[in-house]
């Protein structure tokens, strides 16, 4: 009974984000309020032959996967490949998954377009996009199929996958900074990347001693380092939470695969508390202090206030009857965009629309909406763990997942009857710790927390936010996991 609540509490794709974002996107990226344009400096021209290079990808010095990247001449272009496999175990539940990004790059490697795809064996989750001219069109799966999404960008991006081998063109000399907007397409976001070349030093990798480059950036509060040999090729890198990856070859990448001994995501991201809250469902006050204050956190002066390090949480108490009757005219502009589709949050949707109508039935008054919805979606949603990007056309179909699923398709069908609504992610206490999850915020007057997978609302008091917003917001997160304490000082 104890595992089967937990399942209910805590957000897989969360943390499979962050592995992504660690594995792919976090050892290389700073993220900045600026736009930064592109920097040469002494460039020895673009590599003419094929390249491709295995990295085995260790958790506390443990293997969990595999990175496998690959640059081809196509047409005048150059077409990079990567492909990263990993095994984690989720409380329990071994789960393989497998992310690969194939994107075409011109000679300075600005992306011109892309394909990226994410699989777990039960979700299929894939995005395309190309650029014309300084406009990016992104497709929720296959390029020209269904919606697309127009974003304007400054500068022509790098992608993520393959950014390594940017610096197999560069001469590579202590000091020197590299600077360069780098396209994300897990969160859809394009972010300023700094790297710094801050000295040289001896490594060993597999009894074989290199002379190579220390790279550092600093990323969200971190500091993240890798090696390169002299020829820009990766060595080592070190990236959040133990997560390492460490130049192999073919055979060593696929060889010791098995799911046997490995350390539970879920507990390492955990934070563990000395004091035990009982009955914590219940709770309508909590206390708390940080020893660092996450820098997203917000701060409503209502439900959530902050003095000092100390953050104290107070559950909403009625009324919560709404001035309006839905559908909310979106007469303040700030609500505007929590009534808005988004594209993984298809609120326009026809699917969507008609569920959300038949749900609500003939009710125009938006709390009674409002959890009639989330009643629905806790009732309906099936509590199994996936390992995937939240989707909520998707998973109206499939209705099953965790949190984070909750989260996203109450969001769209809040959204689909005319009430604000948006994601909350932050931390959640059971049983002795405090969980990464996601719940929902629906605007009646003021904010109100619903938790469509424990079927509450308000949610009680161990619920800490830390940020609201989708992916492109979720990834401030980033930096803080394996690094927050936090100490209970009352709660009631």
């Amino acid at each position: 009974m104890k595992k089967a609540l937990t399942y209910k509490i805590i957000g897989i794709v969360i943390v499979v984000v962050w592995i992504f974002m660690i594995a792919e996107l976090a050892r290389r990226t700073h993220f900045a309020s600026k736009d930064v344009e592109f920097t040469h400096e002494d460039e020895k021209g673009i590599p003419k032959g094929d390249s491709i290079q295995w990295m085995d990808i260790l958790l506390k010095g443990r293997k969990a996967g595999y990175a496998v990247t690959k640059i081809t001449r196509v047409n005048g272009q150059r077409e990079v490949n990567e492909r990263v496999f990993l095994i984690v175990n989720l409380m329990g539940s071994t789960r393989k998954i497998l992310s690969t990004t194939r994107a075409q790059v011109d000679e300075g490697f600005h992306v011109t377009s892309f394909t990226f795809s994410l699989s777990s064996g039960l979700i299929d989750f894939k995005v395309s996009g190309r650029i014309k001219g300084k406009d990016l069109f992104i497709w929720m799966g296959q390029e020209g199929q269904g919606e697309v999404k127009r974003i304007r960008l400054p500068v022509k991006p790098m992608i993520n996958a393959g950014v390594t081998q940017y610096f197999r063109s560069r001469e590579l000399k202590v000091g020197h900074t590299f600077s360069f907007p780098l396209f994300d397409p897990v969160s859809m976001t394009t972010n300023p990347a700094v790297i710094k070349v801050v000295g040289k030093e001896e490594i060993t990798l597999n009894d074989t001693t290199y002379d190579a480059f220390r790279l550092e950036m600093s990323f969200l509060g971190k500091t993240l380092i890798f090696w390169l040999d002299e020829q820009g090729n990766s060595l080592k890198e070190e990236g959040f939470m133990g997560f390492t990856l460490v130049r192999t070859t073919p055979s060593k990448a696929l060889a010791g695969l098995d799911s046997s001994m490995r350390v539970d995501f879920y507990e390492l991201s955990a934070i563990a508390v000395a004091k035990e809250l009982e009955n914590p469902r219940e709770a309508s006050y909590l206390s708390v202090r940080f020893d660092q204050l996450p820098s997203s956190m917000p701060i409503d002066g209502s439900r959530q206030i902050m003095e000092g390090e100390i953050v104290k949480v107070v559950k909403e108490m009625p009324p919560f009857a709404a001035s309006y009757t839905i559908p909310h005219r979106g007469g303040n502009r700030k609500l505007m965009p929590y009534l808005m589709p988004e594209p993984l949050v298809q609120s326009g949707d026809e699917e969507i629309i008609s569920a959300a109508e038949e749900i609500v039935g003939g009710t125009t008054e938006p709390y009674a909406a409002a959890k009639l919805l989330m009643e629905w979606v806790f009732e309906n949603m099936e509590k199994t763990p996936l390992v995937s990007i939240p989707d909520a056309k998707q998973i109206l179909r499939d209705r099953k997942g965790d949190c984070n699923e909750h989260a996203a398709l109450l969001t769209a069908l809040l959204r689909a009857v005319g009430i604000p609504a948006r994601i909350a992610v932050g931390l959640v206490y059971n049983d002795g710790k405090f969980y990464y999850h996601a719940w929902n915020e629906a605007y009646l007057d003021r904010w109100i927390s619903m938790d469509a997978t424990l079927n509450q609302v308000p949610a009680d008091a161990t619920h800490i936010k830390l940020v609201d917003g989708g992916l492109e917001k979720q990834i401030q997160i980033v930096g803080m996991i394996g690094n927050l304490t936090v100490t209970i000082l009352d709660y009631r």
